[in-house]
């Protein structure tokens, strides 16, 4: 490898490099489905997630005692995780530890699997926020149309791997809604036609649902939206858009661990 890697080696056996690998990619996936456990957290108990992780995060650190006082680095929470090797690489570790391990601890490995899980869910959670918003905005769900805003997994990308999106999709269908799909970067991807114009994929919907934080959709706001929605709901799953406007303009307004959002109290 040296012949063809510029950055350093770190020489040690398979199984600890294959390891070391899957972990990486696992430790960041609880990450994230800690923060996603805290935003839920969050909307039970009427409270901003996003003021949660900004005092937590700023608590101060003392380089000379990690220990004492490491760094807080609480991760978004969001509408789910994609990506070629996040979702894959939690089952590949412990796969290669029922497979291979010597030796099997008493204690049945829980938090990795557990934070797959709840990352694999939280594209339901979006629809279940969809479903309140109905609710709260006394329409009926059955028969809308849905604009989902952003197919690729990763924000300003035309990487479809293993996007929250296709889950999201199919419990839309399975509740029976009807959606539109608009991704700037991407036509089309496996069944799924995607709209490139934005006012044609809003046009007639009754409500818009972020899934990825693409930079074009920055431009959304109130006044636009009110010329094409047929009914003022709109769900964040990305933290994109600014709650205030949108209610001082009348929209039902939800977000992933908005809980004072949620509960009509922001």
């Amino acid at each position: 490898y040296e012949s063809i890697v510029r950055g350093g080696l770190y020489r040690t056996d398979p199984m600890t490099a294959e390891v070391s690998k899957t972990v990486e990619n696992a430790y960041r996936d609880v990450q994230i489905a800690f923060a996603n456990e805290v935003a839920l957290l969050c909307e039970s108990l009427g409270i901003d997630v996003y003021d949660v992780r900004k005092f937590v995060n700023s608590l101060p650190n003392d380089p000379s005692t990690l220990h004492a006082n490491p760094v807080r680095n609480m991760h978004s929470p969001g509408a789910g995780v994609g990506g070629h090797c996040l979702p894959k690489d939690t089952w590949l570790l412990l796969h290669g530890y029922n497979e291979y391990a010597k030796l099997k601890n008493e204690y049945s490995p829980s938090i990795l699997a557990g934070a797959r899980q709840l990352n694999d869910w939280m594209p339901v959670h979006m629809v279940d926020l969809l479903e309140t918003a109905f609710k709260e905005a006394d329409r009926e769900l059955k028969g809308s149309c849905i604009c989902v805003l952003g197919y690729a997994f990763l924000e300003n990308s035309d990487d479809p791997r293993n996007t929250p999106t296709v889950p999201f999709l199919q419990e839309l269908k399975k509740r029976g809604l009807a959606y539109k799909i608009h991704d700037p970067y991407i036509k089309k991807d496996e069944e799924y036609e995607i709209e490139q114009d934005l006012d044609a994929a809003l046009k007639d919907c009754d409500a818009i649902i972020l899934m990825t934080k693409h930079e074009v959709y920055s431009s959304l706001n109130p006044k636009r939206l009110e010329g094409l929605l047929r009914s003022k709901i709109i769900i964040d799953g990305r933290n994109m858009f600014a709650p205030k406007a949108f209610i001082d303009a009348g929209f039902v307004f939800k977000g992933i661990g908005k809980g004072n959002i949620n509960r009509g109290i922001g």
